[in-house]
């Protein structure tokens, strides 16, 4: 996806993917990408660069966002490139910040699913438990990961194999906002 991505000028196709899937004006989408390219001139950002922006633009809490960048970082980097261009970022961070729930918690379950293979497995669950627990101040203790993996897979409804699919856990987390809140840094 990342090669369509001009350093010299937004491109219209560009354009026209962040206004569809943002629901931003062109306006908008022409201040950002400015923005982006006074910070990074040769139009992809490093895993450091990344995490300046969301310092600079995100009203998250700033001790969660060396961790939340450091989640998304392979998330946003759709072509896996190693660099994150405008296009990325600007549909990643702008979904996560300004998406629907839906939108977030897709983009929350491509965290959790290390893989990519598309669903979610024990050990990534465990994974997700201890970074949540870590986020919300806890120590990562095995009680209160127990507890929350629990609680986590009681509202999943796991396949037959003891995995959590995209759409069981939208489902799961569309209907609980407090376990929503829990486990997407973006809800």
């Amino acid at each position: 996806m990342g090669n369509h991505f001009s350093t010299t000028t937004l491109d219209d196709v560009t354009l026209a993917l962040i206004k569809r899937k943002t629901r931003m004006k062109t306006s908008e989408i022409t201040s950002w990408y400015n923005e982006i390219k006074t910070r990074c001139p040769n139009g992809k950002m490093t895993k450091k660069d990344m995490l300046k922006c969301y310092r600079d633009l995100s009203t998250c809490d700033m001790d969660k966002i060396e961790q939340v960048v450091s989640a998304i970082y392979q998330t946003f980097d759709i072509d896996n490139d190693g660099k994150v261009d405008f296009r990325e970022f600007a549909i990643g961070f702008l979904l996560t910040t300004k998406g629907t729930v839906e939108e977030k918690l897709d983009y929350t379950f491509q965290l959790y699913d290390i893989d990519k293979n598309g669903y979610i497995d024990q050990s990534e669950i465990d994974i997700m438990a201890k970074y949540v627990l870590r986020m919300l101040g806890g120590n990562g203790n095995e009680y209160e990961s127990i507890e929350l993996l629990k609680h986590f897979i009681s509202s999943c409804h796991c396949n037959e194999q003891g995995l959590i699919t995209k759409d069981n856990f939208i489902r799961a987390l569309s209907k609980n906002e407090l376990l929503s809140q829990l486990l997407s840094p973006f809800t």
